[in-house]
Protein backbone atom coordinates (compact mmCIF):
# COMPACT_ATOMS: atom_id res chain seq x y z
CA UNK A 1 0.00 0.00 0.00
CA UNK A 2 2.86 2.36 0.86
CA UNK A 3 4.45 1.66 -2.51
CA UNK A 4 1.19 2.40 -4.31
CA UNK A 5 0.83 5.67 -2.41
CA UNK A 6 4.37 6.68 -3.36
CA UNK A 7 3.69 5.91 -7.01
CA UNK A 8 0.51 7.98 -6.80
CA UNK A 9 2.32 10.93 -5.19
CA UNK A 10 4.96 10.93 -7.94
CA UNK A 11 2.41 10.92 -10.76
CA UNK A 12 1.77 14.07 -12.77
CA UNK A 13 -1.57 15.85 -12.43
CA UNK A 14 -2.75 14.72 -15.91
CA UNK A 15 -1.93 11.09 -15.04
CA UNK A 16 -3.82 11.26 -11.75
CA UNK A 17 -6.74 12.95 -13.47
CA UNK A 18 -6.87 10.28 -16.17
CA UNK A 19 -7.03 7.49 -13.58
CA UNK A 20 -9.72 9.23 -11.54
CA UNK A 21 -11.75 10.11 -14.64
CA UNK A 22 -11.58 6.45 -15.69
CA UNK A 23 -12.79 5.36 -12.25
CA UNK A 24 -15.61 7.92 -12.29
CA UNK A 25 -16.67 6.80 -15.78
CA UNK A 26 -16.66 3.19 -14.63
CA UNK A 27 -18.82 4.09 -11.64
CA UNK A 28 -21.20 6.10 -13.83
CA UNK A 29 -21.62 3.32 -16.35
CA UNK A 30 -21.73 0.73 -13.60
CA UNK A 31 -24.62 2.55 -11.95
CA UNK A 32 -26.32 2.81 -15.34
CA UNK A 33 -26.05 -0.96 -15.75
CA UNK A 34 -27.35 -1.55 -12.23
CA UNK A 35 -30.39 0.68 -12.85
CA UNK A 36 -31.14 -0.50 -16.40
CA UNK A 37 -32.36 -3.96 -15.30
CA UNK A 38 -34.32 -2.27 -12.50
CA UNK A 39 -36.05 0.04 -14.98
CA UNK A 40 -36.68 -2.72 -17.53
CA UNK A 41 -38.40 -4.75 -14.80
CA UNK A 42 -40.36 -1.88 -13.22
CA UNK A 43 -41.54 -0.42 -16.55
CA UNK A 44 -43.29 -2.05 -19.48
CA UNK A 45 -41.35 -2.23 -22.76
CA UNK A 46 -43.62 0.53 -24.11
CA UNK A 47 -42.93 2.79 -21.10
CA UNK A 48 -39.20 2.08 -21.26
CA UNK A 49 -39.27 2.98 -24.94
CA UNK A 50 -41.08 6.26 -24.17
CA UNK A 51 -38.45 7.16 -21.57
CA UNK A 52 -35.76 6.63 -24.22
CA UNK A 53 -37.70 8.86 -26.64
CA UNK A 54 -38.00 11.68 -24.05
CA UNK A 55 -34.29 11.55 -23.23
CA UNK A 56 -33.44 11.54 -26.92
CA UNK A 57 -35.57 14.63 -27.61
CA UNK A 58 -34.07 16.31 -24.53
CA UNK A 59 -30.53 15.81 -25.83
CA UNK A 60 -31.45 16.79 -29.38
CA UNK A 61 -33.35 19.98 -28.56
CA UNK A 62 -30.82 20.80 -25.84
CA UNK A 63 -28.10 21.21 -28.45
CA UNK A 64 -29.94 24.29 -29.71
CA UNK A 65 -31.58 25.38 -26.43
CA UNK A 66 -28.27 25.31 -24.49
CA UNK A 67 -26.17 26.01 -27.62
CA UNK A 68 -23.62 23.34 -26.56
CA UNK A 69 -21.45 26.02 -24.96
CA UNK A 70 -19.78 23.49 -22.64
CA UNK A 71 -18.05 21.86 -25.61
CA UNK A 72 -15.14 23.14 -27.74
CA UNK A 73 -15.77 26.85 -27.26
CA UNK A 74 -15.53 26.55 -23.47
CA UNK A 75 -12.04 25.03 -23.63
CA UNK A 76 -10.93 27.76 -25.99
CA UNK A 77 -12.29 30.33 -23.54
CA UNK A 78 -10.34 28.72 -20.70
CA UNK A 79 -7.17 29.29 -22.73
CA UNK A 80 -7.95 32.81 -23.96
CA UNK A 81 -9.34 34.23 -20.70
CA UNK A 82 -7.08 32.65 -18.09
CA UNK A 83 -7.42 35.54 -15.62
CA UNK A 84 -11.19 35.87 -15.91
CA UNK A 85 -12.42 32.30 -15.96
CA UNK A 86 -15.13 32.83 -13.31
CA UNK A 87 -16.54 35.79 -15.20
CA UNK A 88 -16.35 33.83 -18.46
CA UNK A 89 -18.28 30.91 -16.91
CA UNK A 90 -21.11 33.14 -15.68
CA UNK A 91 -21.23 34.94 -19.02
CA UNK A 92 -21.58 31.61 -20.82
CA UNK A 93 -24.32 30.59 -18.39
CA UNK A 94 -26.20 33.83 -19.04
CA UNK A 95 -25.88 33.38 -22.80
CA UNK A 96 -27.09 29.79 -22.53
CA UNK A 97 -30.12 30.88 -20.48
CA UNK A 98 -30.98 33.61 -22.97
CA UNK A 99 -30.98 31.10 -25.83
CA UNK A 100 -33.03 28.70 -23.68
CA UNK A 101 -35.64 31.40 -23.05
CA UNK A 102 -36.04 32.01 -26.78
CA UNK A 103 -36.23 28.26 -27.42
CA UNK A 104 -38.83 27.88 -24.65
CA UNK A 105 -41.07 30.51 -26.24
CA UNK A 106 -40.85 28.71 -29.59
CA UNK A 107 -41.70 25.34 -27.99
CA UNK A 108 -44.62 26.58 -25.88
CA UNK A 109 -46.21 28.89 -28.48
CA UNK A 110 -45.93 26.23 -31.18
CA UNK A 111 -46.71 23.31 -28.86
CA UNK A 112 -49.47 21.79 -31.03
CA UNK A 113 -47.19 21.78 -34.04
CA UNK A 114 -44.14 20.33 -32.26
CA UNK A 115 -46.20 17.72 -30.43
CA UNK A 116 -46.96 16.00 -33.75
CA UNK A 117 -43.31 15.02 -33.97
CA UNK A 118 -42.28 14.79 -30.32
CA UNK A 119 -45.40 13.21 -28.80
CA UNK A 120 -44.57 14.78 -25.42
CA UNK A 121 -47.18 16.54 -23.28
CA UNK A 122 -46.76 19.98 -21.71
CA UNK A 123 -45.54 18.79 -18.25
CA UNK A 124 -42.64 16.98 -19.94
CA UNK A 125 -41.88 20.07 -22.05
CA UNK A 126 -41.72 22.18 -18.86
CA UNK A 127 -39.43 19.61 -17.24
CA UNK A 128 -37.21 19.76 -20.30
CA UNK A 129 -36.99 23.58 -20.14
CA UNK A 130 -36.07 23.51 -16.43
CA UNK A 131 -33.21 21.15 -17.28
CA UNK A 132 -32.08 23.43 -20.12
CA UNK A 133 -31.92 26.40 -17.73
CA UNK A 134 -29.99 24.71 -14.94
CA UNK A 135 -27.87 21.93 -16.43
CA UNK A 136 -25.28 24.21 -18.11
CA UNK A 137 -24.09 25.39 -14.69
CA UNK A 138 -22.85 21.91 -13.78
CA UNK A 139 -21.65 21.25 -17.33
CA UNK A 140 -19.41 24.32 -17.28
CA UNK A 141 -18.07 23.46 -13.85
CA UNK A 142 -17.25 19.91 -14.91
CA UNK A 143 -15.53 21.09 -18.09
CA UNK A 144 -13.41 23.51 -16.11
CA UNK A 145 -12.42 20.83 -13.59
CA UNK A 146 -11.36 18.48 -16.39
CA UNK A 147 -9.45 21.21 -18.20
CA UNK A 148 -7.50 22.02 -15.04
CA UNK A 149 -7.05 18.32 -14.06
CA UNK A 150 -8.93 18.97 -10.78
CA UNK A 151 -10.38 15.55 -10.22
CA UNK A 152 -11.36 15.33 -6.53
CA UNK A 153 -14.41 17.58 -6.42
CA UNK A 154 -15.44 16.44 -9.91
CA UNK A 155 -15.43 12.80 -8.82
CA UNK A 156 -17.51 13.49 -5.69
CA UNK A 157 -20.10 15.65 -7.48
CA UNK A 158 -20.47 13.39 -10.50
CA UNK A 159 -20.78 10.14 -8.56
CA UNK A 160 -23.20 11.70 -6.06
CA UNK A 161 -25.52 12.91 -8.81
CA UNK A 162 -25.36 9.50 -10.51
CA UNK A 163 -26.48 7.81 -7.30
CA UNK A 164 -29.17 10.26 -6.17
CA UNK A 165 -30.96 10.51 -9.54
CA UNK A 166 -31.84 6.82 -10.10
CA UNK A 167 -32.58 6.28 -6.41
CA UNK A 168 -35.10 9.13 -6.55
CA UNK A 169 -36.60 7.70 -9.74
CA UNK A 170 -37.06 4.21 -8.29
CA UNK A 171 -38.59 5.58 -5.09
CA UNK A 172 -41.06 7.66 -7.14
CA UNK A 173 -42.00 4.65 -9.29
CA UNK A 174 -42.71 2.58 -6.18
CA UNK A 175 -44.77 5.38 -4.59
CA UNK A 176 -46.78 6.18 -7.75
CA UNK A 177 -46.99 2.86 -9.68
CA UNK A 178 -50.06 4.10 -11.54
CA UNK A 179 -47.93 6.88 -13.12
CA UNK A 180 -44.70 4.99 -13.72
CA UNK A 181 -43.57 6.97 -16.77
CA UNK A 182 -43.85 10.37 -15.04
CA UNK A 183 -42.47 9.00 -11.78
CA UNK A 184 -39.38 7.74 -13.62
CA UNK A 185 -38.74 11.01 -15.46
CA UNK A 186 -39.67 13.61 -12.86
CA UNK A 187 -38.07 11.67 -10.01
CA UNK A 188 -34.71 11.35 -11.76
CA UNK A 189 -34.58 14.77 -13.41
CA UNK A 190 -35.77 16.89 -10.46
CA UNK A 191 -33.08 15.28 -8.32
CA UNK A 192 -30.50 16.35 -10.92
CA UNK A 193 -31.94 19.86 -11.09
CA UNK A 194 -31.19 20.21 -7.37
CA UNK A 195 -27.50 19.56 -8.15
CA UNK A 196 -27.57 21.96 -11.08
CA UNK A 197 -29.04 24.77 -8.96
CA UNK A 198 -26.17 24.40 -6.47
CA UNK A 199 -23.58 24.95 -9.20
CA UNK A 200 -25.70 27.73 -10.70
CA UNK A 201 -25.59 29.69 -7.43
CA UNK A 202 -21.90 28.90 -6.97
CA UNK A 203 -21.08 30.26 -10.43
CA UNK A 204 -22.89 33.53 -9.67
CA UNK A 205 -21.11 33.94 -6.32
CA UNK A 206 -17.62 33.23 -7.70
CA UNK A 207 -18.06 35.68 -10.56
CA UNK A 208 -19.59 38.28 -8.20
CA UNK A 209 -22.57 38.45 -10.52
CA UNK A 210 -20.49 39.95 -13.36
CA UNK A 211 -21.67 39.08 -16.84
CA UNK A 212 -19.46 40.30 -19.68
CA UNK A 213 -21.50 40.34 -22.88
CA UNK A 214 -18.32 40.90 -24.92
CA UNK A 215 -17.62 37.18 -24.46
CA UNK A 216 -20.93 36.35 -26.09
CA UNK A 217 -19.88 37.30 -29.60
CA UNK A 218 -16.77 35.11 -29.45
CA UNK A 219 -18.74 32.14 -28.07
CA UNK A 220 -21.76 32.60 -30.32
CA UNK A 221 -19.76 32.95 -33.52
CA UNK A 222 -17.50 30.02 -32.58
CA UNK A 223 -20.42 27.70 -31.84
CA UNK A 224 -22.87 28.85 -34.51
CA UNK A 225 -21.27 26.83 -37.32
CA UNK A 226 -20.86 23.93 -34.87
CA UNK A 227 -24.57 23.65 -34.01
CA UNK A 228 -25.37 21.82 -37.27
CA UNK A 229 -22.40 19.58 -36.46
CA UNK A 230 -23.58 18.86 -32.91
CA UNK A 231 -27.11 18.23 -34.19
CA UNK A 232 -25.78 15.95 -36.89
CA UNK A 233 -23.53 14.19 -34.38
CA UNK A 234 -26.42 13.53 -32.04
CA UNK A 235 -28.74 12.55 -34.89
CA UNK A 236 -26.13 9.98 -35.88
CA UNK A 237 -26.20 8.43 -32.42
CA UNK A 238 -29.85 8.86 -31.51
CA UNK A 239 -32.10 9.55 -34.51
CA UNK A 240 -32.36 5.77 -34.73
CA UNK A 241 -34.47 5.72 -31.56
CA UNK A 242 -36.81 8.44 -32.80
CA UNK A 243 -37.22 6.81 -36.22
CA UNK A 244 -37.72 3.34 -34.74
CA UNK A 245 -40.40 4.78 -32.45
CA UNK A 246 -42.25 6.43 -35.35
CA UNK A 247 -41.77 3.65 -37.91
CA UNK A 248 -42.14 0.43 -35.89
CA UNK A 249 -43.17 1.43 -32.33
CA UNK A 250 -41.88 2.17 -28.81
CA UNK A 251 -41.41 -1.51 -27.94
CA UNK A 252 -38.72 -1.96 -30.60
CA UNK A 253 -37.23 1.33 -29.40
CA UNK A 254 -36.89 -0.29 -25.97
CA UNK A 255 -35.00 -3.24 -27.49
CA UNK A 256 -32.67 -0.91 -29.36
CA UNK A 257 -32.11 1.25 -26.28
CA UNK A 258 -31.02 -1.75 -24.21
CA UNK A 259 -28.53 -2.69 -26.95
CA UNK A 260 -27.22 0.88 -26.89
CA UNK A 261 -26.81 0.66 -23.13
CA UNK A 262 -24.67 -2.45 -23.58
CA UNK A 263 -22.61 -0.69 -26.26
CA UNK A 264 -22.00 2.11 -23.78
CA UNK A 265 -19.74 -0.27 -21.84
CA UNK A 266 -17.04 0.51 -24.40
CA UNK A 267 -17.49 4.23 -23.87
CA UNK A 268 -16.35 3.83 -20.27
CA UNK A 269 -12.84 3.50 -21.62
CA UNK A 270 -13.21 6.27 -24.19
CA UNK A 271 -14.81 8.76 -21.79
CA UNK A 272 -11.79 8.50 -19.54
CA UNK A 273 -9.40 8.71 -22.49
CA UNK A 274 -10.90 11.80 -24.13
CA UNK A 275 -11.35 13.86 -20.97
CA UNK A 276 -7.56 13.96 -20.65
CA UNK A 277 -6.79 13.60 -24.36
CA UNK A 278 -8.56 16.86 -25.26
CA UNK A 279 -6.46 19.22 -23.09
CA UNK A 280 -3.37 17.12 -23.89
CA UNK A 281 -4.01 17.58 -27.62
CA UNK A 282 -4.61 21.33 -27.21
CA UNK A 283 -1.39 21.78 -25.23
CA UNK A 284 0.72 19.84 -27.74
CA UNK A 285 -0.88 21.57 -30.74
CA UNK A 286 0.08 24.87 -29.12
CA UNK A 287 3.66 23.61 -28.65
CA UNK A 288 3.61 22.07 -32.17
CA UNK A 289 4.53 18.65 -30.73
CA UNK A 290 2.34 16.72 -33.13
CA UNK A 291 4.38 13.52 -33.00
CA UNK A 292 3.78 13.36 -29.26
CA UNK A 293 0.01 13.41 -29.91
CA UNK A 294 0.36 10.37 -32.18
CA UNK A 295 2.63 8.58 -29.73
CA UNK A 296 -0.10 8.76 -27.10
CA UNK A 297 -3.25 8.47 -29.23
CA UNK A 298 -2.52 5.36 -31.34
CA UNK A 299 -1.91 3.04 -28.34
CA UNK A 300 -5.08 4.43 -26.76
CA UNK A 301 -7.05 3.55 -29.90
CA UNK A 302 -5.70 -0.01 -29.69
CA UNK A 303 -6.93 -0.26 -26.10
CA UNK A 304 -10.32 1.13 -27.09
CA UNK A 305 -10.63 -1.28 -30.02
CA UNK A 306 -9.94 -4.21 -27.68
CA UNK A 307 -12.64 -2.92 -25.31
CA UNK A 308 -15.15 -2.71 -28.18
CA UNK A 309 -14.40 -6.24 -29.39
CA UNK A 310 -14.75 -7.62 -25.87
CA UNK A 311 -18.19 -6.03 -25.47
CA UNK A 312 -19.29 -7.48 -28.83
CA UNK A 313 -18.23 -11.01 -27.91
CA UNK A 314 -20.01 -10.94 -24.54
CA UNK A 315 -23.19 -9.18 -25.74
CA UNK A 316 -25.54 -12.11 -24.90
CA UNK A 317 -24.36 -12.20 -21.29
CA UNK A 318 -24.58 -8.41 -20.95
CA UNK A 319 -28.12 -8.30 -22.37
CA UNK A 320 -29.18 -11.14 -20.04
CA UNK A 321 -27.90 -9.17 -17.05
CA UNK A 322 -29.50 -5.88 -18.05
CA UNK A 323 -33.00 -6.92 -19.15
CA UNK A 324 -35.70 -9.62 -18.89
CA UNK A 325 -35.82 -12.48 -21.47
CA UNK A 326 -38.18 -10.57 -23.79
CA UNK A 327 -35.25 -8.26 -24.62
CA UNK A 328 -32.97 -11.11 -25.77
CA UNK A 329 -33.42 -10.27 -29.47
CA UNK A 330 -31.46 -7.08 -28.79
CA UNK A 331 -28.18 -9.06 -28.84
CA UNK A 332 -28.17 -9.05 -32.65
CA UNK A 333 -27.92 -5.27 -32.87
CA UNK A 334 -25.08 -4.95 -30.34
CA UNK A 335 -22.19 -5.77 -32.77
CA UNK A 336 -22.95 -3.03 -35.34
CA UNK A 337 -23.85 -0.53 -32.62
CA UNK A 338 -20.53 -1.13 -30.82
CA UNK A 339 -18.72 -0.90 -34.16
CA UNK A 340 -20.47 2.44 -34.66
CA UNK A 341 -19.35 3.58 -31.21
CA UNK A 342 -15.74 2.81 -32.18
CA UNK A 343 -15.92 4.99 -35.30
CA UNK A 344 -17.87 7.63 -33.40
CA UNK A 345 -15.00 7.92 -30.93
CA UNK A 346 -12.40 7.85 -33.71
CA UNK A 347 -13.92 11.15 -34.83
CA UNK A 348 -12.45 12.83 -31.74
CA UNK A 349 -8.83 12.07 -32.58
CA UNK A 350 -9.30 13.85 -35.91
CA UNK A 351 -11.57 16.63 -34.65
CA UNK A 352 -9.64 17.72 -31.54
CA UNK A 353 -6.77 19.29 -33.56
CA UNK A 354 -9.32 20.89 -35.92
CA UNK A 355 -11.06 22.52 -32.94
CA UNK A 356 -7.75 23.85 -31.64
CA UNK A 357 -7.00 25.57 -34.95
CA UNK A 358 -10.55 27.01 -34.95
CA UNK A 359 -11.72 25.37 -38.17
CA UNK A 360 -14.99 23.86 -36.92
CA UNK A 361 -16.76 24.13 -40.28
CA UNK A 362 -14.84 21.12 -41.58
CA UNK A 363 -16.11 19.00 -38.71
CA UNK A 364 -19.64 20.23 -39.40
CA UNK A 365 -19.51 19.06 -43.02
CA UNK A 366 -18.56 15.52 -42.01
CA UNK A 367 -21.28 15.23 -39.36
CA UNK A 368 -23.96 16.76 -41.56
CA UNK A 369 -23.25 14.45 -44.50
CA UNK A 370 -23.11 11.37 -42.28
CA UNK A 371 -26.35 12.32 -40.46
CA UNK A 372 -28.24 12.81 -43.74
CA UNK A 373 -27.02 9.43 -45.01
CA UNK A 374 -28.03 7.82 -41.70
CA UNK A 375 -31.57 9.23 -41.82
CA UNK A 376 -32.03 8.15 -45.43
CA UNK A 377 -30.77 4.62 -44.74
CA UNK A 378 -32.95 4.36 -41.62
CA UNK A 379 -36.02 5.49 -43.54
CA UNK A 380 -35.38 2.79 -46.15
CA UNK A 381 -34.32 -0.17 -44.03
CA UNK A 382 -36.06 0.15 -40.61
CA UNK A 383 -39.55 -0.56 -42.08
CA UNK A 384 -38.05 -3.55 -43.94
CA UNK A 385 -35.91 -5.14 -41.20
CA UNK A 386 -36.98 -3.47 -37.94
CA UNK A 387 -34.73 -2.04 -35.24
CA UNK A 388 -31.77 -4.30 -36.11
CA UNK A 389 -31.32 -2.44 -39.41
CA UNK A 390 -30.63 0.77 -37.46
CA UNK A 391 -27.44 -0.71 -36.02
CA UNK A 392 -25.98 -1.40 -39.45
CA UNK A 393 -26.98 1.98 -40.87
CA UNK A 394 -25.26 3.57 -37.89
CA UNK A 395 -21.90 1.84 -38.38
CA UNK A 396 -21.91 2.74 -42.10
CA UNK A 397 -22.65 6.39 -41.28
CA UNK A 398 -19.97 6.62 -38.60
CA UNK A 399 -17.39 5.08 -40.92
CA UNK A 400 -18.21 7.75 -43.49
CA UNK A 401 -17.95 10.50 -40.87
CA UNK A 402 -14.57 9.27 -39.62
CA UNK A 403 -13.22 9.19 -43.18
CA UNK A 404 -14.36 12.75 -43.93
CA UNK A 405 -13.01 14.00 -40.59
CA UNK A 406 -9.66 12.40 -41.42
CA UNK A 407 -9.56 14.28 -44.73
CA UNK A 408 -10.52 17.48 -42.91
CA UNK A 409 -7.68 17.04 -40.40
CA UNK A 410 -5.17 16.63 -43.26
CA UNK A 411 -6.49 19.78 -44.92
CA UNK A 412 -6.30 21.87 -41.74
CA UNK A 413 -2.95 20.51 -40.53
CA UNK A 414 -1.27 20.05 -43.91
CA UNK A 415 -0.02 16.61 -42.86
CA UNK A 416 -1.17 13.38 -41.24
CA UNK A 417 -0.57 13.28 -37.49
CA UNK A 418 -1.28 9.57 -37.23
CA UNK A 419 -0.06 6.35 -38.84
CA UNK A 420 -2.89 5.89 -41.34
CA UNK A 421 -2.15 2.24 -42.18
CA UNK A 422 -2.18 1.29 -38.52
CA UNK A 423 -5.51 3.07 -37.94
CA UNK A 424 -6.97 1.25 -40.96
CA UNK A 425 -5.76 -2.08 -39.53
CA UNK A 426 -7.37 -1.40 -36.16
CA UNK A 427 -10.62 -0.34 -37.86
CA UNK A 428 -10.68 -3.45 -40.07
CA UNK A 429 -10.32 -5.70 -37.00
CA UNK A 430 -13.29 -4.01 -35.29
CA UNK A 431 -15.43 -4.31 -38.43
CA UNK A 432 -14.57 -8.00 -38.85
CA UNK A 433 -15.53 -8.80 -35.25
CA UNK A 434 -18.74 -6.76 -35.63
CA UNK A 435 -19.82 -8.76 -38.68
CA UNK A 436 -18.79 -12.24 -37.53
CA UNK A 437 -19.76 -12.26 -33.85
CA UNK A 438 -23.53 -12.00 -34.39
CA UNK A 439 -23.38 -15.30 -36.32
CA UNK A 440 -21.80 -17.08 -33.36
CA UNK A 441 -24.14 -15.96 -30.55
CA UNK A 442 -26.06 -19.26 -30.57
CA UNK A 443 -22.83 -21.24 -30.28
CA UNK A 444 -21.26 -20.39 -26.94
CA UNK A 445 -18.17 -22.59 -27.40
CA UNK A 446 -17.36 -21.04 -30.79
CA UNK A 447 -17.84 -17.54 -29.38
CA UNK A 448 -15.67 -18.12 -26.33
CA UNK A 449 -13.17 -19.90 -28.54
CA UNK A 450 -12.93 -16.83 -30.78
CA UNK A 451 -12.36 -14.66 -27.72
CA UNK A 452 -9.60 -16.96 -26.42
CA UNK A 453 -8.08 -17.02 -29.90
CA UNK A 454 -8.08 -13.21 -29.94
CA UNK A 455 -6.26 -13.16 -26.60
CA UNK A 456 -3.80 -15.77 -27.90
CA UNK A 457 -3.05 -13.69 -31.02
CA UNK A 458 -2.35 -10.67 -28.82
CA UNK A 459 -0.08 -12.74 -26.59
CA UNK A 460 1.85 -14.37 -29.46
CA UNK A 461 2.31 -11.01 -31.18
CA UNK A 462 3.19 -9.08 -28.05
CA UNK A 463 6.73 -8.43 -29.29
CA UNK A 464 5.45 -7.30 -32.66
CA UNK A 465 3.02 -4.96 -30.92
CA UNK A 466 5.93 -3.61 -28.87
CA UNK A 467 7.85 -2.99 -32.10
CA UNK A 468 4.83 -1.17 -33.53
CA UNK A 469 4.78 1.14 -30.50
CA UNK A 470 8.51 1.77 -30.95
CA UNK A 471 7.96 2.54 -34.64
CA UNK A 472 5.20 4.96 -33.72
CA UNK A 473 7.56 6.72 -31.32
CA UNK A 474 10.20 7.14 -34.02
CA UNK A 475 7.72 8.27 -36.69
CA UNK A 476 7.60 11.92 -37.71
CA UNK A 477 4.52 13.49 -39.33
CA UNK A 478 4.56 13.01 -43.08
CA UNK A 479 3.91 16.23 -44.95
CA UNK A 480 1.47 16.13 -47.83
CA UNK A 481 0.03 18.62 -50.25
CA UNK A 482 -3.00 20.58 -49.09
Amino acid sequence: MKRILNIWKNMSAPSKASIVFLMVSMIQKGLAYITTPIYTNLLTTDEYGKVAVFLTWFQLIGIVAMFSLQAGVFNNGMLEYKDKRDEYMLSMLALSNLITAVSGIVLIVGFKFWNRFMRLDMPLIILMLLLFLTQPAMNFWQSRQRFSYKYKALAIATVSSCIVSPVAAVICILIWPEHRLYARLFGAELALIAFYIFFYVQTIIKAHGKVNVSYWKFAFMFNLPLIPHYLSQYLLSSSDKLMISHLVGDTQTAFYNVAYSVAAVATIVWSAINTSLLPFTYENCKAKKFKRIADVTIPLMLVFAAACMTVIVFAPELIAIMAPPEYSIAIYVVPPVVGGVFFQCMYYIFANPIYYFKKPKYVMYASLIAAIINVILNYIFIPMFGFIAAGYTTIVSYMLQAFIDYLAMRKVMGFSIYNTKLLLGISAAVIAVSLVSALTYRFIFIRYGLFIAMLAVIYVNRRRLTDIFKTIKRREPVKTKG
